[in-house]
């Protein structure tokens, strides 16, 4: 039987006991409704010590309190003695009976039980029963006759009986059955109460305790022990419905147990376990049915029901031990102990039931459920402390993943923002046609890129479902061109054909996020090419109107591969899950992609779905409701290529020649990228390398916008931009500062905006973002057209006398002149300022070893190795490199040995700049 098929028969079993539970609830309902039979309880205690029998082939004999025959009598047979002289009006005559039975005092018929006129039950009665028959105060000495109908499983011939009033018997009652019924009560309302609150853990948290299936059990059994009880009619007042609840909860005893330790153990044991349930849900139904149906009698299969619910018990404490052997039981050892403590007292009730046969059966079966129920808890609040210690590690570990995710964050956007920046560059200056078709796919690619690492980095958001939707205006062709820019030289390098397919009257221009949507069809278009190897690709564009300016956008992405198996197209959409993985074992991936999808799809108020056939290809549908700017229809032979060579080559809408800027960062090459994106609006910003020199600058200059970076040396952005708001010189309290930082995960625009930071921008930077910015927050006055003022082109700007600076040691000349933008001026400008420093550098950094200030030394070799770096000269920056980690690792015997040569070379290679330059 495989395990698909077990969890189902799994699930009918659990059914099955469900309904078992439900009906034996009702039975009490009913019966207790309907049984006229009740007892009359009144004070007082004595014992009939002698009795005469006369069996029925006429023997006739004498015998004490009590006696027992093995033999069992088939005919009627009666039992003789006198009536104590010490009764009175309000005294009982008490005794265990469970077969017809009439009562005589001085010849007259005092009362009787008969099963078929006084039980109203299907099947009769299955239990003896304490019978009481009220006594007059002249009874007393009078001769007191029972007239027996044969005895059966327990033959007993004189049943032990007294005299007394209510007090007497109630005291009997509960010096003999009182404990075993008051803990079973007990228990019965504890295991009660968990049920209930398993049961509103599953409704209201959508979570399972395993702890409920045990409840199950300890209530089955401790309603068991309640109904088996001589007590119970005193408790209840009713006869008889006792001994048919004890028959169906005891066959349903099992079946609380197993699920509990199926649920504890994880399934380990399952086929077994199955096989168990299976015994027992055979024998729940069958001996209640044949009873009930009066063809086989409850009391006549005891001893093959107590034989199945002690093959349970070994099964169980077989299963304990073997994970106990395996050290798998480490993860519920108090359950483990509770059950093995539980299996030997059940063992000892099964005994005595079939063997030592005591008239009061339970109380070892109802103190192994206390000892179960205390190891239960025991084990539920380990559970509760384990996961209480694993949340605090998880919280520290969600904490570390942030800390490393914002430094990562930084660390990966700087270079990506060099790249992005100095390719717009090319993008800008550049005049030949392939050069252009070559820049504006890294573009497209580093711009791709972005949004993955941002996505990676910031999976918190995605987790969570808050991923940030912007919505700007654009174009669908412009975008398409993108995509198939990124797409096609994959198709192509398997030989798939990749199509574009536009449906009649989409338009050209919506509002939307373009970066979300260029994910999705990159992700879903890539995907298809991966697991497509004949054929092709085809990206399908269609949609309707849903209002004037609202349009329903759907992408159908289909492909002729290897398709979907249905089973697996359920949980496509899971985070790691891969489709068909033995098949597809070779295909690169982490399972990602469609999950990412699925939430940027939702999270921009569409849907996702997916019709495929094995074998023969898939078709992805996306549908994403955007609003409209452009309602004229997309031409479907609409040149793809043309539109992403022609992507960005829109001119700066603005001049603010005099606008007053200051840009903030501890890094030259952020700092030239600032200059080169602000070149087109005639801006030229103030420059400082790091927040104290800002503030001392904040004091003499008004400006009108400060860009500030966050990631600096003490003092950073933040701190910074505090001192300069609470500095009663400065004259930029109330200046809008505009935060630049490669931290872009989930709550760091809130906290940016808390921090008094007007505006929030992420590197790598968008040039016509950070525009589009500056224009926002510099004065009206200043913004001039750019028809107002022509924009100097860049060739004019050019220094051509390069040739020394093409000589200096060391240096990767076309690597420089690209992380400055492909401008020669800003290189020489970049070198002129480096060479100017040294000197200073040079004497900071060795006073800082010697007043063993490593921190302030780190820092300073952190600003060699990124100025070095950017211009080309590794070597150096490689050796500054390690003086900075040196210092992180507090390996400060390396930089006392190291330091002096290191600043030799630094200084020699300032020295070649200056001649170069």
């Amino acid at each position: 039987m495989d395990e698909k098929r077990r969890e189902t028969l799994l699930t009918v079993i659990k059914g099955i006991f469900y309904v078992a539970f439900a009906l034996c609830l009702g039975l009490i309902v009913y019966y207790n409704t309907h049984d006229t039979w009740s007892t009359r309880i009144t004070d007082k205690l004595e014992y009939i010590e002698e009795w005469t029998v006369i069996a029925p082939d006429g023997e006739t004999f004498k015998t004490g309190r009590k006696y027992s025959d093995e033999r069992l009598y088939e005919q009627d047979f009666t039992i003789i003695s006198t009536v104590p002289k010490d009764v009175c009006d309000d005294s009982l005559l008490c005794f265990a009976n469970r077969s017809n039975i009439e009562v005589y005092i001085d010849g007259v018929l005092r009362t009787s039980y008969d099963k078929v006129k006084d039980v109203a039950l299907p099947g009769g009665a299955v239990k003896s029963f304490y019978m009481t028959v009220p006594l007059n105060e002249s009874d007393a000495g009078k001769e007191l006759k029972m007239i027996r109908h044969k005895t059966d499983r327990r033959p007993e011939v004189v049943p032990e009986t007294f005299m007394s009033g209510m007090g007497g018997v109630y005291s009997y009652m509960i010096s003999n059955f009182g404990f075993t019924f008051a803990m079973a009560e007990i228990l019965i309302c504890v295991s009660f109460v968990v049920i209930l609150v398993g049961i509103g853990m599953r409704l209201w948290y959508r979570q399972k305790i395993d702890m409920y299936y045990a409840a199950f059990g300890i209530f089955v059994t401790a309603a068991w022990v309640i109904c088996n009880s001589y007590l119970y009619p005193f408790a209840f007042g009713h006869y008889h419905i006792d001994g048919i609840q004890s028959y169906l909860w005891c066959v349903m005893i099992p079946f609380g147990y197993l699920l509990y330790l199926d649920s504890i153990q994880q399934g380990r044991h399952r086929r077994f376990i199955t096989v168990l349930l299976i015994i027992s849900t055979a024998n729940m139904i069958t001996w209640p049915t044949l009873h009930f149906l009066e063809i086989f009698h409850f009391s006549k299969a005891l001893e093959i029901q107590d034989s199945i619910l002690a093959l349970v018990i070994v099964g169980v404490f077989v299963m304990v031990v073997m994970d106990y052997r395996q050290g798998k039981a480490k993860g519920y050892r108090y359950t483990a102990i509770g059950f093995a403590v539980f299996t030997v007292m059940c063992m000892w009730e099964t005994v005595n039931v079939l063997i030592i046969k005591p008239r009061n059966d339970g109380i070892p079966m109802v103190v192994g459920l206390l000892l179960l129920l205390t190891f239960v808890v025991l084990q539920q609040v380990d559970d509760l402390r384990k996961i209480s210690s694993e949340k605090q590690r998880a919280i520290e570990l969600s904490d570390a993943k942030t800390k490393f995710l914002a430094g990562m964050s930084h660390e990966i956007r700087t270079p990506i923002n060099s790249i992005l920046g100095m390719n717009e560059m090319i993008l800008r200056e550049n005049l030949d046609p392939n050069i252009a078709r070559y820049a504006q796919g890294v573009q497209n690619s580093g711009k791709m890129l972005l949004s993955l690492i941002n996505d990676v980095l910031d999976f918190s958001k995605i987790e969570a479902g808050k991923l940030e939707i912007t919505h700007e205006n654009f174009s669908i062709p412009t975008m398409l061109s993108e995509v198939s820019l990124m797409v096609r030289e994959r198709a192509e390098a398997k030989d798939l054909t990749y199509d574009v397919i536009i449906g009649e009257g989409v338009p050209s221009g919506i509002c939307s996020d373009e970066v979300r949507l260029q994910q999705v069809l990159i992700n879903l278009i890539n995907n298809a090419i991966k697991y497509t190897d004949k054929g092709g690709v085809t990206l399908r564009v269609s949609g309707r109107y849903s209002q004037d300016d609202m349009y329903t956008l759907r992408f159908n992405v289909v492909d002729t591969g290897r398709g979907i198996k249905k089973e697996e197209q359920q949980n496509l959409f899971d985070a790691f899950t891969r489709a068909d993985l033995k098949k597809n074992r070779n295909i690169e991936g982490t399972g990602l992609g469609l999950a990412i999808v699925k939430n940027i799809v939702d999270s921009m108020g569409g849907s996702i779905e997916v019709e495929s056939e094995y074998l023969k290809g898939s078709d992805f549908a996306v549908t994403i409701p955007v609003n409209i700017w452009d309602k004229t229809p997309i031409d479907n032979n609409y040149d793809m290529d043309k539109g992403a060579v022609e992507r960005d080559v829109e001119r700066c809408d603005f001049r603010a020649p005099d606008a007053k800027v200051l840009a903030v960062d501890d890094n030259h090459s952020n700092l030239s990228i600032v200059e080169l994106f602000l070149k087109r609006t005639g801006i030229v910003p103030d420059t400082c390398m790091s927040g104290m020199e800002a503030f001392e600058k904040c004091r003499t200059t008004k400006y009108d916008l400060i860009l500030l970076d966050h990631m600096m040396p003490s003092p950073d952005g933040i701190e910074t931009l505090r001192l300069i708001r609470n500095d009663e010189v400065s004259l930029n309290k109330d200046t809008p500062a505009i935060v630049l930082t490669a931290n872009a995960l989930a709550g760091s625009r809130q906290m940016y905006i808390e921090a008094g930071f007007a505006d929030y921008l992420t590197k790598p930077l968008d040039s016509r973002k950070l525009e589009e910015t500056v224009k926002g927050y510099i004065p009206e006055e200043k913004i001039l057209s750019p028809e107002d003022e022509a924009q100097p082109a860049a060739e004019n700007d050019r220094d051509t006398d390069m040739e020394g600076v093409t000589m200096i040691t060391g240096m990767d000349y076309e690597a420089a002149l690209e992380n400055c933008g492909g401008d020669e001026g800003i290189l020489k400008a970049v070198l002129a300022e480096i060479a100017d420093e040294s000197t200073e550098r040079i004497e900071k950094m060795r006073g800082f070893v010697e007043e063993k200030k490593y921190r302030d030394y780190g820092i300073n070799a952190h600003a060699i190795k990124g100025l070095m770096l950017t211009v080309g000269i590794t070597g150096l920056s490689e050796r500054a490199k390690k003086h900075e980690f040196a210092v992180k690792e507090e390996n400060f015997a390396f930089v006392n040995e190291d330091y002096e040569g290191f600043l030799e070379e630094y200084k020699q290679v300032c020295d070649d700049i200056r001649k170069g330059s």
